[in-house]
């Protein structure tokens, strides 16, 4: 046993001597030497018997006369890789600390929403199902439905909004016009087709928008009118079944108005366009079922879209309408007044987009007077004619008028990037607004996109400083959009609406371009190629670069 271990070392050592001669020769006899006494075998006797002590021992020495043969060899600090190139100057970088908390409030509330939508879609199939038996269920889960309803509503509504108006009001803002949270608008849509569908079974007619005072109108003739309308179709079928021929022409005939007035809108693409081809075929089913029962011996009456008289409350009145007229012409009359009001919108939100395009343009060519003018009429554009088409409609405050208050955000930040925030400075000073420096109430997203957008504005500016040779100018850029990149990686998320996501792609490689582009200035600086290239900017030029930089 000993002399296999002694021939472990041995060959351990043989190993490591190896590894010097190769290395070092010089120092091999001394290492021999030492090898050589460390493997002089202990006598074995009674005193020194042969234990795991002896063992360890003698594997110690083997290691220690490997490590002595690293350990002439060992690595210097010169052998080590170096830290990686620091671009960023400062430790500091764009600090987007109050906008991360305005961001996970909005997640927080959005996430309620879907918890709350979650609720109302199980509320709902309770209703559904206690509909099919009746008696107290219904009752019991008809009045769970309108407590987390009430809980819907109260989040959308607007304490700066009157409640009072009258069936014949015009006026394109209605209460809950605001924008729901998370999938809340589609919950409302499923709650008014099931309201509309017991209020037919009830009364036979259409339930009336003075009933659901906190619905949009789009969440009104979503679910009251056109979803009520394939709900209506599944009931024809199941009263032919039986061969009720009345109550098949009760809902044919009303899917029959319903499909009469939704004929007077001029529906532009989008949800109620699509759903807009459903009543169609929601007819022409009932149309269909009537015609088969007419065939196998049942009495049809020929009642198409013709007005069926009703009893109304017992008082001997006549009431010769199946649908609220008078309500849902005033609902059609708002409705295209918020379509004249988007299109308004969007001629406006073109002309103020085109004049911060334009600003930036001129920031590139050095025509700082130019820009100033454009920008600010770009401000005055949004202040007196776009707000005030967002106050009275808030639902077209997303879309063109968030792109042309991206466009603004985007010609400001550069703007006070060359020119400081007060525009007094001559060369550029890197200056970050945030999103408390501007005059008009932005969102997070909309700060967010313009401060990306920016990025590519700034890699353009430091294409101009390469040509030129400006090696501190190309720095600067680097940092700016360095600066950008790190601090949105930074957020733990990024808002909803926006597109963020999309436009983190592209400034990653901008700063990857920005590197290089440094990289081969070094190349050119280290050849000797140090001529100076004038090239017509909007900053001061020295012989040393970005205004001395």
């Amino acid at each position: 046993m000993l002399y296999m271990l002694q021939l472990f070392a041995l060959t351990s050592i043989r190993r490591s001597a190896a590894f010097v001669q190769t290395s070092s020769p010089g120092p091999r006899r001394s290492f021999v030497g030492v090898a050589r006494q460390l493997l002089v075998p202990a006598p074995l006797s009674s005193a020194h018997p042969f234990t795991a002590t002896t063992v360890a021992t003698i594997n110690s020495r083997s290691f220690t006369s490997a490590s002595i043969a690293l350990d002439m060899s060992s690595s210097t600090p010169s052998n080590l890789p170096h830290a990686p190139h620091r671009y960023l100057s400062r430790p500091d970088t764009l600090d987007l600390s109050d906008l991360e908390i305005r961001i996970n409030d909005a997640d927080e509330r959005r996430q309620a929403a879907y918890d709350l939508s979650r609720k109302v879609g199980v509320a709902l199939a309770k209703c559904r199902a206690a509909s099919e038996v009746g008696g107290d269920a219904q009752s019991v889960a008809d009045g769970e439905l309108e407590t987390l309803m009430g809980e819907v509503f109260s989040a959308n509504e607007d304490p700066t909004t009157d409640d009072s108006g009258d069936a014949g009001d015009t006026s394109s803002n209605k209460k809950g016009s605001k924008p729901r949270d998370g999938n809340l608008s589609y919950k409302v849509e499923d709650y008014l087709r099931y309201k509309s569908y017991v209020h037919f079974l009830s009364t036979g007619r259409l339930l009336p928008p003075s009933l659901t005072p906190d619905a949009t109108d789009e969440e009104y003739l979503g679910g009251a009118c056109i979803g009520l309308a394939q709900d209506l179709a599944r009931y024809g079928v199941g009263r032919a079944t039986v061969r009720d021929v009345p109550s098949v022409q009760m809902a044919r005939d009303l899917v029959g108005d319903v499909m009469t007035y939704l004929l007077q809108f001029d529906f532009r693409n989008g949800p109620l366009r699509r759903k807009y081809d459903g009543v169609k075929y929601a007819l022409k089913s009932l149309e269909t079922v009537l015609y088969e029962l007419s065939v196998t011996g049942a009495e049809v009456l020929d009642g198409n879209n013709k007005d069926v008289e009703m009893q109304n409350g017992g008082d001997g009145k006549k009431e010769a309408c199946r649908i609220p007229k008078d309500e849902l012409e005033a609902l059609h009359k708002r409705m295209e007044r918020r379509d004249e009001l988007r299109e308004r919108l969007i001629k406006r939100c073109r002309d103020g987009q085109k004049a911060a395009k334009q600003s930036i343009f001129a920031l590139h060519r050095n025509d700082k007077k130019r820009a100033e003018k454009l920008i600010d009429e770009c401000e005055e554009c949004i202040k007196n004619d776009l707000l005030p088409i967002v106050e009275e409609e808030p639902r077209l405050r997303y879309g063109s008028f968030s792109n042309v208050l991206e466009e603004l955000v985007e010609a400001r930040l550069f703007y006070a990037w060359l020119f400081g925030k007060d525009g007094n400075d001559e060369c550029p000073s890197g200056t970050m607004l945030t999103i408390t420096d501007f005059a008009i109430h932005l969102e997070p997203e909309d700060y967010l996109g313009g401060i990306c957008d920016l990025t590519g504005e700034v890699g353009r500016f430091a294409v101009q400083r390469g040509t030129a040779r400006d090696t501190k100018g190309v720095q600067m850029c680097l940092e700016a959009n360095l600066s950008v990149l790190l601090s949105l990686q930074s957020l733990s998320r990024f808002p909803s609406g926006g597109g963020l996501g999309k436009k983190m792609d592209p400034l990653r490689r901008s700063v990857e371009k920005l590197e290089r582009m440094k990289y081969e200035m070094s190349l050119v600086e280290a050849t000797g190629g140090t001529r100076k290239v004038m090239v017509e900017s909007g900053v001061k030029e020295t012989d040393s670069g970005v205004c001395g930089g």
